[in-house]
């Protein structure tokens, strides 16, 4: 039969159970081709194992395929990604777009205010080069904490902040006098090549630059697990050793047993585990934390503005408003975040 074919069933209400129930997983649920037939080779082992009717073990085809949807569709959908619901690929695409996006409204500012030639200087080529590398820095972060890879999330954090405070250091510290003008809408062309670029990269080529590949050595299935739970499921660091404890527990409990092997696939492993009620509190805890730290950073950025600037220009309210606007949007994530609490 079509609709349950490559399994052989020996009874033919067997056959019918199952090719009802795939008509009613696929057409209400929508579930991935992979899972329909991994519930079905599962309904097809647990019938010829204990010999009784998949009706009797599972009950009616359309109840039995909403429990699979809700127990494993969204898990199946969901791994993978963070709290925000995204893969480290998008988080990586994501973040260089909106920076390629503050970079061509930075240089289209600056050409509107100062004209098409911007003279550079040794103070602005260090001190520019030097952000720049920490912002492209910075855009690996998220992405490798979804990718679970917490330590290394860290270590860029560290470096695009040692970047950034070396590029405010170098435009106070080193001189100014011009070197070569360079044109803007250069720059403005630069800046929205790398928005467009990073925009139609595809996230699963992304993603294959920032995930692990599976491991069937538990240590590093664990490790992996730890940096799940921790980076992409917000949890907190001393929730994530239990939850390795367990599994190392059982594991001692069970010679010869593996971590993939008795827990299976880790990111699926570590998506049923952050499920429940408490994700909620954690995705706005994270979203008030980004937008805190993003606040900071667009306010330092713009301490000069107020003395540099006069108020009826353009830069000056730019800035104040993208500030005061930050700043606005962090104070409601973290009322969103105490009203949760």
């Amino acid at each position: 039969m079509a609709a349950t074919a490559g399994i052989q069933w020996a009874r033919k209400e067997d056959e019918r159970w199952a090719a009802s129930f795939k008509l009613r997983f696929v057409t209400e649920f929508h579930p991935p081709t992979q899972l329909v037939d991994q519930v079905l080779s599962e309904v097809h082992e647990a019938v010829t194992e204990t010999g009784q009717p998949a009706r009797d073990l599972f009950g009616e085809p359309r109840a039995y395929a909403a429990r699979v949807s809700a127990d494993r569709v969204e898990e199946m959908h969901t791994q993978g990604q963070d709290l925000g619901g995204a893969t480290p690929g998008e988080r990586f695409t994501n973040a260089l777009t909106m920076a390629g996006l503050w970079a061509l409204v930075v240089s289209a500012v600056h050409w509107a205010r100062d004209g098409v030639w911007a003279d550079v200087s040794p103070a602005s080529l260090t001190g520019l080069g030097a952000l720049t590398a920490g912002v492209v820095i910075g855009c690996l972060v998220g992405a490798l904490r979804t990718a679970g890879r917490v330590q290394a999330a860290r270590a860029c954090t560290s470096a695009a902040a040692v970047a950034v405070i070396a590029g405010i250091v170098a435009l106070v510290v080193l001189p100014r006098h011009g070197l070569f003008a360079l044109p803007v809408p250069a720059l403005c062309a630069i800046s929205a090549a790398v928005m467009a670029g990073a925009h139609r990269l595809p996230d699963a080529t992304a993603n294959r630059w920032f995930t692990r590949q599976s491991s069937e050595d538990s240590e590093q299935w664990m490790q992996h697990l730890d940096g799940l739970l921790r980076g992409a499921h917000g949890s907190p660091a001393h929730q994530a050793r239990e939850h390795v404890a367990e599994v190392r527990s059982h594991l001692a409990s069970t010679p010869g047993g593996t971590a993939p092997g008795e827990f299976g696939d880790v990111e699926t492993y570590a998506a049923r585990l952050a499920a429940g009620p408490g994700r909620t509190a954690r995705v706005l805890r994270r979203k008030a934390r980004l937008a805190a730290i993003f606040a900071a950073a667009l306010a330092v950025a713009n301490l000069d503005a107020p003395r540099s600037a006069e108020v009826t220009s353009l830069w000056f309210w730019f800035g104040g408003l993208a500030t005061a606007s930050a700043l606005g949007y962090a104070a409601m994530q973290y009322r969103d975040f105490r009203h949760q609490r």
